[in-house]
């Protein structure tokens, strides 16, 4: 399904590039769970899915009409579960189109200003891209040091992964 969330996002991406306002309605709509529920129900008739949407009283839907359609045509195939795995898409697009990437980093410790400058310049460097978005977060169980990632790609410097690979290293040599 991820394939198919990712053809969609593309197709939308390509007539309305507008990711903010793609998440807005898409939020809208998955914040009320009893109007979602029956939006991706089996049970309910797809014309009534388009009809309620061409309903509803949402600034972003009533403004963007090519946005409206696709969840329309959504609907009317019977994908509109896949949503939010649309929108991810669509950001990752959206990075793509900018020349930039999101990371995530974990640290065991908050880091100083000058190591997220440092960081996201390497990273820019590394993944030549224009700009990195860092997703920070804290985790004190690492003990040190920090694990990064992006664009699918895990790096662990942080001491309890060495510790982990030590002991990998250690278990295995002992086989041997």
């Amino acid at each position: 399904m991820k394939e198919l969330a990712r053809r969609y996002a593309q197709a939308l991406y390509e007539i309305f590039p507008e990711e903010e306002q793609l998440a807005a309605a898409a939020g809208s709509l998955q914040g009320l769970p009893e109007l979602w529920e029956a939006l991706i129900s089996p049970v309910v008739r797809s014309t009534e899915k388009e009809a309620v949407l061409g309903r509803l009283p949402f600034p972003v839907l009533a403004d963007k009409p090519q946005l409206l359609r696709f969840f329309q045509m959504l609907a009317r195939r019977g994908r509109l579960a896949l949503l939010p795995e649309i929108v991810k898409q669509f950001h990752d697009l959206s990075l793509q189109g900018q020349n930039a990437a999101e990371a995530t980093v974990t640290w065991a410790r908050q880091p100083q200003a000058g190591e997220l400058e440092m960081l996201q310049k390497w990273l820019c460097n590394k993944f030549q891209k224009d700009r990195v978005h860092l997703n920070l977060r804290l985790d004190p169980e690492l003990l040190g040091g920090f694990k990064l990632e992006i664009e699918g790609v895990t790096y662990d410097q942080s001491i309890r992964g060495r510790l982990a690979g030590l002991a990998r290293y250690l278990e295995e040599d002992s086989r041997s």
